[in-house]
């Protein structure tokens, strides 16, 4: 996997500012600082009377609060739904950025999740969805061996040409 997509996974450092994540959720700057105020988000401490501004993850945050209090949720069950969800992502992305080797889509219709080495034989776990039948695959292979995506193709192309035969 590129340095560069890991990095992107694991960078926390993008900031918005409060008039942009304000335009982004759909709350007033005024809400997010009570949010603030409350210990709900966190802003990034800067020179005093700056605009205030966010990292990515306060970000996201702030969007599931937003989506969980448009649901019907009060305010405080809106930010624990938020953390524990925040708490679960946290756990996923940990475990995926150590594992994960590539990811691939193709034709625009696979992504392919490549994960490993997962045993002490060096094979690599392939998670493969397929957007059109919305099915999994897995497979699992040697390290030295590449995932055959040609394979893949006509197995889809022939799962296709059988539905529309039905």
């Amino acid at each position: 996997m590129s340095h560069l997509f890991r990095n992107l996974v694991e960078n926390d450092n993008l900031l918005v500012g409060i008039s942009e994540l304000s335009q982004m959720c759909g709350i007033s700057p005024r809400q997010l600082r009570y949010w603030e105020q409350k210990g709900f988000i966190v802003s990034v401490s800067q020179e005093e009377n700056a605009p205030r501004k966010y990292r990515l993850p306060t970000v996201i945050k702030v969007e599931m609060i937003k989506r969980f209090l448009d649901e019907g949720f009060t305010l405080s069950k809106s930010v624990e739904k938020a953390d524990q969800k925040i708490k679960i992502a946290h756990h996923i992305r940990k475990v995926f950025s150590g594992a994960l080797q590539n990811l691939e889509v193709i034709d625009n219709r696979f992504t392919i999740i490549s994960l490993g080495p997962v045993d002490e034989n060096q094979h690599i776990l392939h998670i493969i969805h397929d957007d059109v039948t919305q099915k999994l695959h897995y497979e699992l292979l040697p390290l030295s061996e590449a995932y055959d995506f040609e394979k893949l193709k006509n197995c889809a192309t022939h799962d296709t040409a059988k539905k529309e035969d039905h």
